[in-house]
């Protein structure tokens, strides 16, 4: 029965490191996809197969970076294979370190609902609709001021049940709402983004909670300074002057195994297995060294990186924590497209490969 159900384990990961290949090659590298599954079909056993697949995704992920690089759909899709990458990599670490076995699967079908629901959202329309990414930021700054005002006196996060998954409403819904609120200070959406970012920071004053107020801070810093915004600089100093005054009454939370302070964990076990897991938590905001509309989406996800190396808030994406997956998806679907706003300052795309050429992930490369 074990023996059954590791066979069926190896095929389920072949077929999604596949699946996620043929994402990243899209349709006019089809005939390369079609040779890539032919040749894991053709593997002697599922373990090569499943080396051979995840031999082909390697391949996929250079040709993504290396064509197209200004494309929005293509960071769209990196994106998500990044997010894919360090989800399994944690789900691999708590498996081996003996966690308990839902936090494996609950991790692995956050994943799974998450990037199904990121490809039925409509992508092209909030690249071009500014508007519409200002309206989604008073949305979600609405829904954020809501659960804080229902909490009671002594609770201090908001939290969602969604049939077995349990999310927490402000690690869900800021990273989005950071992203859907980076509108041109010039814009008639602007009003829209600052009544969301206003909102979100009196729900974190509700929840007293200076760490994402901070995140707030920090960004919207970033942000008056690159586009020389006075009302941006202005919240970001409102926001820091908030999380000074919560404060006093915050204690840093109780640290949980496989949950908070994955790295420790894992340079603890061995120092490989904790390098391995840096480099997959770093994998997502590493995107926005590579494309220029991912720079506010990086600058997001890395401090919510550095933010939980003190034990601050649960690791992301590698450790057990499923509103962080959902929240990193979603934040992916509000990406600025700046080519549309500086017309003149997008990179032009680096040249689509020969369709005819011989393809670099042949088999005798990938031993």
């Amino acid at each position: 029965m074990r023996q059954r159900a590791s066979s069926w384990a190896l095929v389920f990961a072949r077929r999604l490191l596949m699946l996620m290949a043929r994402r990243l090659l899209g349709a006019q590298q089809s005939e390369w996809a079609h040779a890539m599954q032919a040749e894991v079909a053709a593997a002697g056993s599922e373990r090569e197969a499943l080396s051979f697949a995840w031999g082909c995704l390697w391949a996929a992920l250079h040709h993504a970076f290396a064509g197209a690089r200004g494309g929005l759909a293509q960071v769209h899709h990196v994106g998500v294979l990044s997010c894919a990458v360090a989800v399994l990599a944690g789900c691999a670490f708590m498996h081996s370190a003996g966690a308990p076995g839902h936090y494996v699967w609950m991790n692995l079908g956050s994943m799974l609902f998450a990037v199904a629901t990121f490809y039925l959202l409509p992508h092209r329309r909030l690249q071009a609709d500014e508007r519409l990414r200002a309206q989604w930021a008073f949305a979600l700054g609405a829904l954020m001021l809501i659960a804080g005002l229902g909490l009671a006196p002594t609770e201090t996060s908001a939290w969602l049940r969604i049939g077995p998954v349990t999310l927490n409403l402000p690690w869900l819904l800021l990273p989005a709402l950071l992203l859907a609120s980076d509108v041109r200070p010039q814009s008639a959406a602007r009003s829209w983004a600052m009544g969301g970012l206003l909102m979100a920071c009196s729900a974190l004053v509700l929840q007293a909670d200076p760490v994402l107020l901070g995140l707030v801070a920090a960004v919207l810093a970033v942000r008056a300074w690159r586009q020389r915004d006075i009302a941006a600089a202005l919240l970001a100093l409102a926001a820091s002057a908030m999380a000074a005054c919560v404060t006093p009454s915050w204690q840093a939370p109780q640290a949980l195994v496989f949950v908070d302070q994955v790295i420790h964990l894992g340079f603890n076990r061995s120092e490989l297995v904790g390098l391995g897991l840096l480099l997959a938590q770093v994998m997502p905001p590493w995107l926005a060294l590579h494309h220029r509309q991912a720079r506010q989406h990086g600058l997001v996800w890395g401090l919510l990186v550095v933010l939980s190396l003190p034990g601050w808030l649960p690791s992301p994406l590698v450790g057990f924590a499923g509103s962080f997956i959902w929240a990193y998806v979603l934040s992916l679907m509000f990406l600025r497209n700046d080519t549309q706003v500086h017309p003149g300052a997008a990179h032009r795309p680096a040249a689509a490969p020969d369709r005819q050429a011989p393809p670099p992930w042949r088999r005798s490369g990938l031993t």
